[in-house]
């Protein structure tokens, strides 16, 4: 922990009577972290150095089973915990990137900062804001890991992913398209699950790879009429401050199949706005293009990959799903990969 700065004359003091000077470090320039681990999120290495007990075990159960995949320089992570007297949960963070550093700031005592060009990560946190686990989870430690992984070694998609005899479908989609129910609906009809919302396509491979988190799946509450077996499941807010929703493990669900990887052969922009119109067709890779560039950040020197893979990308079929039946929509995405057209 930082030391208060002592004044000139308690330091004559402290040398006249023989005691030990402890240097002021109100800044924790010289704080130590202890805990380490070594974890492997999405396959990449993680060195995490903290002083919390707490912080290492949130990170254990977010990372903790994933496989070693990828041969990078480990991404390296300091989190610090020096107090603070509130144990209420702090704000959402406001985040700010500018050329390669990313920083994300809750308040005057909750923050971090990421520097993407070398995967180095620190950041402060209270008691209060490790106590509430999911906004530690969400806002500080997914933040520090996806960041330098989304941006360095992969470009990512807003997208769930599935596959089915070695052919891997991206659902794209805004939020509350369903692809989340529909990735869901996917597993449960003999499909390998992926992700249901982040997937990252590894950069320097011929083949469009996609790694995901597939120990997670997270439904809106209504999705309760559609999966009976979650029902009366517990509905959390995400992060604390999130819209509520239904968490759980793939691995916890019967004849759920899950995977890290696969190879993408297939795009499909999921829409159930069109209540009297369900069809499988073409979809304009224009429009897909743009939907895919926008937020996007990155090292300047990087970006051009980013755009290089979204165009590689673009070469696969591209198609809108039109949709109101669930179970319709798995046989149509079936036949697709099935017959190789819709």
């Amino acid at each position: 922990m930082g030391h208060k700065m002592m004044t000139i004359q308690e330091i004559e003091a402290a040398c006249e009577n023989a005691q030990p000077i402890s240097l002021g470090d109100n800044a924790f320039s010289r704080m130590e972290f202890p805990l380490k681990k070594r974890l492997y999120p999405l396959g990449f290495p993680l060195d995490l150095s903290t002083n919390s007990e707490e912080v290492l075990n949130v990170a254990v159960e977010s990372w903790g089973e994933f496989k070693a995949l990828f041969q990078i320089p480990p991404i390296r992570i300091q989190a610090g915990v020096i107090g603070g007297d509130s144990m209420e949960c702090p704000p959402a963070p406001v985040v700010r990137v500018h050329q390669h550093l990313f920083s994300f700031i809750a308040d005057q005592e909750n923050f971090g900062m990421i520097d993407m060009a070398h995967g180095f990560s620190c950041m402060w946190l209270t008691n209060g804001a490790v106590r509430h686990r999911e906004y530690l989870r969400h806002f500080f430690l997914e933040c520090a890991v996806v960041c330098p992984i989304a941006t360095r070694y992969t470009t990512g998609v807003h997208a769930a992913c599935v596959s089915l005899n070695g052919a891997g479908v991206l659902l794209c989609g805004d939020s509350g398209a369903g692809k989340s129910t529909l990735a869901y609906a996917c597993a449960k009809a003999g499909w390998t699950y992926i992700t249901d919302d982040g997937s990252y396509m590894v950069h320097g491979r011929d083949d469009l790879l996609v790694t995901g988190n597939c120990h997670q799946v997270r439904f809106r509450s209504s999705a309760a009429s559609i999966f009976p077996e979650i029902e009366g499941r517990d509905i959390t807010q995400r992060a604390g401050v999130g819209k509520p929703s239904i968490e759980l493990r793939p691995a916890s669900l019967p004849g759920i199949r899950s995977c890290q990887t696969a190879n993408i052969r297939y795009v499909v922009f999921l829409n159930r706005r069109e209540k009297e119109d369900q069809q499988l067709r073409p979809y304009s890779k224009e429009v897909v293009r743009h939907f895919l560039r926008q937020g996007r950040f990155a090292p300047m020197e990087v970006m051009p990959l980013h755009f290089a893979m979204i165009d590689r990308l673009l070469e696969l079929d591209v198609h809108e799903l039109r949709y109101q039946d669930v179970d319709w929509a798995v046989e149509q995405l079936t036949k697709m990969v099935e017959t190789g057209r819709p």
